[in-house]
């Protein structure tokens, strides 16, 4: 995970709160991308239970997934890496739409953000998606260029 964040120092009740938040950030906008296929089979992997994950497959297939509550008992470090990579998810596929803008916020109440914090974190992951957009263009004009090698 980019944040640094470890799955093993979770608990169970924790391993289990953060994969229904995952599943959530990948069906928010309505659509599964295939950028973000690997954030839900990262975040299956955490659960002990095979029934939790044929459970949460098929609510992610039905979008239909259970409440998140408030997260279990941590430190604050913890609630904010696991805010920040849910705004990496809902940005996997470069775009960010309302509904995952609205999801991010709901999520950072339920973390104890306030609303100013969770629009710094949703600016933060919107220049991502520009940074990224930039980063494409400048591969796909050095792939263009004519070797310039000193000799």
């Amino acid at each position: 995970m980019l944040t640094g964040l470890q799955p093993e120092i979770l608990n169970e009740q924790q391993k289990t709160w953060f994969a229904v938040a995952v599943c959530h950030a990948i069906v928010a906008d309505g659509n599964i991308d295939p950028s973000e296929l690997s954030y839900l089979e990262q975040a299956l992997s955490f659960l002990s239970s095979k029934t939790q994950v044929d459970s949460l497959v098929q609510a992610v297939k039905d979008q239909k997934l259970p409440k998140l509550d408030k997260f279990p008992l941590a430190t604050r470090e913890l609630e904010v890496k696991i805010f920040i990579e849910l705004a990496l998810i809902t940005t996997a596929d470069d775009v960010i739409s309302t509904r995952e803008i609205d999801f991010l916020m709901n999520v950072g109440r339920i973390l104890g953000f306030g609303r100013e914090f969770a629009k710094v974190l949703i600016r933060w992951a919107s220049e991502g998606i520009i940074w990224r957009n930039k980063m494409h263009k400048i591969i796909d004009s050095g792939v263009e260029l004519h070797p310039e090698y000193i000799t």
